[in-house]
């Protein structure tokens, strides 16, 4: 389901030219929502910029973008990258939005399904091919203060569109902290071996690190938390 069928899209401006995005932010700080999840993480603009040296700035009516910062990755293989993002309806919660400049604007073209509740979020892990499969995967932790689910959902672009579908989901981690301004962990990216997600457990004692086995998601606890500087070195390469 695209946004566009829940949420009016009230400002997107650009003009058509031969042109590729080279960055996002989030910009246009806001209290509209009053969640507070993470500390200073809620946007009412996403801005695009272009390497033309253009940009241009997208709003929902409803929805701010509440996350640390938004994400470049090339989903298609096309040479340029989409734009990656965390949306929060004020109805319906967080969804993972995926944005691509069409030739005359960046425009939203698929998500995950909202949480369906509002000041219920998520919190991105990682991108890359989890499963083996030849199609990149969005890991995030649904709900990290309240579920603490681990979920890979499968992009695939279709005509214009990003398809996003669930893959896998494994229970009883997390990747951040209520009220803190940083997403922990991240994922290990190696030659030879299947990207790892690392998170911390539910009670933030310990370190894990989650594969895919070849059947689903295998969780493994590494070694101790203590503070986010603790997985380090379970993020280098060998």
């Amino acid at each position: 389901m695209l946004i566009r069928s829940t949420l009016a899209v009230l400002a997107l401006a650009g003009a058509a030219q031969a042109k590729d995005v080279s960055g996002a932010s989030y910009v246009e700080p806001t209290d509209a929502y009053g969640h507070g999840a993470v500390k200073n993480g809620e946007y009412a603009g996403l801005r695009i910029d272009y390497d033309d040296g253009s940009h241009n700035v997208i709003r929902f009516d409803g929805a701010v973008f509440e996350d640390t910062a938004p994400r470049l990755h090339d989903f298609d293989g096309d040479g340029t990258p989409e734009v990656v993002a965390v949306l929060s309806g004020f109805r319906v919660g967080a969804m993972v939005q995926i944005f691509d400049f069409d030739g005359e604007w960046a425009r939203p073209i698929g998500n995950t399904q909202p949480i369906g509740q509002r000041h219920r979020w998520l919190a991105i892990a990682g991108i890359a091919d989890f499963d083996g499969d030849g199609v990149d995967e969005v890991a995030y932790v649904d709900r990290p203060h309240l579920a603490r689910i681990l979920r890979l959902a499968r992009v695939e672009m279709n005509g214009g569109k990003a398809v996003l579908t669930p893959v896998a989901a494994v229970e009883g981690v997390t990747n951040h902290l209520l009220g803190t301004p940083e997403i922990e962990g991240g994922v290990r990216h190696c030659a030879g071996t299947p990207p790892a997600i690392l998170t911390a457990n539910a009670d933030w004692s310990r370190i894990v690190e989650t594969i895919w086995d070849g059947a689903g998601l295998v969780s493994t606890e590494v070694g101790d938390y203590a503070g986010p500087e603790s997985f380090a070195p379970y993020l280098e390469c060998a």
